[in-house]
């Protein structure tokens, strides 16, 4: 059977828990959650002054900061029309600046601050289209897109995705070429690692486990003794608890499984995925890959199921979809199979503010590699009344719906919804 432990973790370490005698009693600020979001902002906090703990139900990093694609993705899954409808022009102009500009420079700014080597590189992103229709329609968005954004795009025809993927599934695509990748593990190590250096005090293995006012701040409850803060930040995203069902509700945890092949070599790798670029696809249960930092192997994820099904199943159903994209894979070794929980949102952007005097920032929709530290120092600025905290995703309604009240209950209907329509979608392109 292939390792359940993420593939990145070989190079990088599995996440442990920094050793913590006694945790304080007091704190300005107190952050649950310690991956890419809570870190960040916890680090933010930190440089400027307040004291603050992290506290996390398990070692920090171990949810999707550290199992993810290792993707870094500029921009958002909706469209520009989407954002200027919903959103109005102006807002959703900012919103998009923000996605495709300004994450990506706090990105790289942080990595040369901390001096984090995580494997970064701007390998591009080829993105294939699904269904033959979808090239005219993107077109039309990158010229629209490109007069708001800097954009380094360029669509690829069908007669050309040889150069890009070595696969007959697509039927074209675009490549936008200052997406990068990177090995999320070290990614996150290295944010730890820069807050705990600013003074952060990081506590893995310490849930909290209630969380109520006391005066004018709030008291936690761990299984380590109780802690005091003048204020709150959750950053749990598709972790979120059940004892703070006003963000669970508003947040859909979606599994995403993940395997790595085996050693393939160089050379296979690149007849593959000839310019080692990030791919990914806009079908609804939507596949993405890419090659190891090493270029020996393909790192493989995709939604095999919208819920949490047996390994046997996963893995099963990632083996299906890696042939399906790369027929010669077929019987390919898999030598890490594992998973995480990625955490939507209602109309799939992020959101960062603060619900009943609770601070959060989450729901990445899959996104999260540069939204997360990216959105957590927003979070950690405006906690302290730093103007620059000002951000467009703290205008957006962070809503739910009446039927979802904490239990994502209705993801296996949502699930077999995209199987069928992958099914009508695979018949369309036949007659195509």
């Amino acid at each position: 059977m292939p390792k359940s432990e993420p593939f990145w973790w070989e190079d990088a370490g599995a996440p442990t828990s920094p050793p913590i005698d006694v945790l304080p009693g007091a704190v300005d600020v107190l952050v649950v959650g310690a991956g890419l979001t809570g870190l960040t902002a916890a680090r933010t906090l930190a440089r400027r002054g307040r004291s603050v703990l992290v506290a996390d139900a398990g070692p920090p990093g171990i949810g999707a900061s550290s199992r993810n694609g290792g993707m870094v993705l500029a921009g958002h899954r909706q469209s520009l029309e989407h954002f200027e409808s919903r959103y109005g022009t102006e807002l959703g102009h900012r919103m998009l600046r923000e996605a495709h500009v300004d994450m990506i420079r706090h990105l790289e700014q942080l990595m040369a601050e901390e001096e984090i080597a995580c494997d970064y590189a701007r390998t591009g992103r080829f993105k294939g289209f699904w269904r033959p229709s979808e090239y005219d329609s993107a077109g039309r968005e990158i010229d629209r897109l490109g007069r708001i954004v800097p954009l380094e795009a360029e669509l690829i025809p069908r007669a050309r995705q040889s150069e890009e993927i070595a696969t007959e599934l697509y039927s074209g695509g675009v490549v936008y070429r200052n997406a990068a990748a990177l090995n999320p593990a070290k990614w996150m190590f290295g944010i730890l690692a820069g807050a705990r250096r600013a003074g952060a005090i990081v506590a893995g293995e310490t849930p909290v486990l209630a969380l109520e006012r006391e005066g004018a701040g709030w008291c936690a409850t761990t299984p380590r003794g109780k802690v005091r803060s003048g204020e709150v930040l959750v950053a749990t995203n598709g972790y979120t608890p059940s004892h703070l069902p006003t963000l669970k509700r508003r947040i859909i945890p979606v599994p995403s499984f993940i395997v790595a092949t085996e050693v393939l070599g160089e050379n296979r790798v690149r007849s593959l995925i000839p310019k080692l670029r990030t791919i990914g696809e806009t079908r609804d249960r939507h596949c993405y890959y890419r090659p190891s930092p090493d270029g020996r192997r393909i790192v493989f994820g995709g939604r095999a199921a919208m819920f949490d099904v047996s390994e046997a199943v996963a893995l099963s159903q990632m083996r299906g979809l890696l042939a399906q994209v790369f027929p010669e894979l077929r019987d390919v070794g898999i030598t890490h199979s594992w998973r995480g929980r990625t955490g939507f949102t209602f109309d799939f952007v992020p959101h960062v503010g603060r619900i009943d005097g609770v601070w959060h920032a989450m729901g990445y929709s899959g996104s999260g590699n540069a939204m997360a530290p990216w959105l957590g120092h927003k979070a950690g600025l405006k906690i302290v009344g730093d103007p620059d905290g000002e951000t467009a995703f703290s205008h957006t309604p962070f809503s739910t719906r009446w039927w979802h009240r904490g239990t994502a209950w209705f993801l296996p209907f949502v699930d077999m919804g995209f199987r069928v329509k992958d099914v009508n979608n695979n018949l369309m392109k036949r007659w195509q």
